[in-house]
């Protein structure tokens, strides 16, 4: 029984380490924004390091028990729990999946969440109201959104400059000649990650731009007669196709 436990302390010692070494592989591809908030990230990175040192201490210490004798190790008899298989899975579709950023099909599960009102910019709802008096192509995603939850009339929108890049999302139920340029807003990680986006009216748009691609839109906010919950819309002057960004997250 002894060697059974301790046979069961290594894999789960080695478990760890893997949860860590992956983590920390994640950070030095800079892939680990994709996941957790950039503020965290080095609080991530250090209770990782932290983490890879203890249980690799763990796991030595463990082995050499083993092999000087106090305890035999008999895997003939050893049966993995089922935590431990379950670990082993999830650290193998870890390891073989690519790591990415989360897509249109994670914005349709979180739809109810889709241009929240309680969004708003750390800079304030006067900062970023006052930015429609100087140079609206400033704005992102999550400025417009904030000002569509402020200001309800069409009118305060028409003819303002938007220049913004997101991914392509078509919400359940918006109209055919419309679609979002969408970005995930992070508050702490991939978890809570809330689907915001700009609608732009452009018929025909599934023939040239598929779904998830990235793209960069200019052009100006117009009155809208489309059935979408915000006051207007980008009348786009040009629709590019863009490299999804380092930080794919707007925070």
């Amino acid at each position: 029984m002894r060697s059974e436990g301790r046979v069961g302390s290594l894999l789960t010692y080695l478990s760890i380490m893997l949860f860590n070494v992956y983590t920390l592989i994640l950070y030095f591809n800079e892939q680990l924004i994709l996941y957790i908030h950039p503020r965290y990230v080095m609080f991530t990175v250090f209770f990782n390091v932290l983490s890879l040192v203890v249980c690799g201490a763990g796991l030595l210490l463990t082995a050499w028990r083993m092999r000087s004798g106090l305890g035999a190790l008999r895997l003939g008899w050893w049966r993995p729990s089922l935590t431990v298989l379950v670990a082993g899975l999830v650290l193998a579709a870890a390891y073989a999946l690519p790591a990415r950023t989360l897509s249109s099909d994670t914005a349709d599960q979180r739809s109810a969440n889709f241009n929240d009102t309680e969004v708003q910019q750390p800079s304030g709802a006067a900062n970023t109201l006052a930015l429609f008096e100087v140079d609206t192509a400033q704005l992102g995603i999550p400025d417009w959104v904030s000002a569509f939850n402020m200001k309800t009339s069409a009118g305060f929108f028409e003819g303002k400059k938007a220049d913004v890049v997101g991914f392509v999302f078509h919400p359940e139920g918006t109209p055919q000649d419309v679609f979002y340029v969408s970005r995930f807003r992070l508050t702490c990680c991939a978890v809570d990650a809330q689907p915001l986006g700009v609608p732009v009216y452009s018929p025909g748009w599934q023939e040239e731009y598929k779904k998830d691609s990235w793209v960069h839109v200019t052009g100006t906010f117009a009155k809208t007669d489309e059935d979408i919950a915000e006051p207007a819309i980008i009348t786009p002057e040009s629709i590019e196709p863009t490299d999804q960004p380092q930080n794919p997250y707007v925070t």
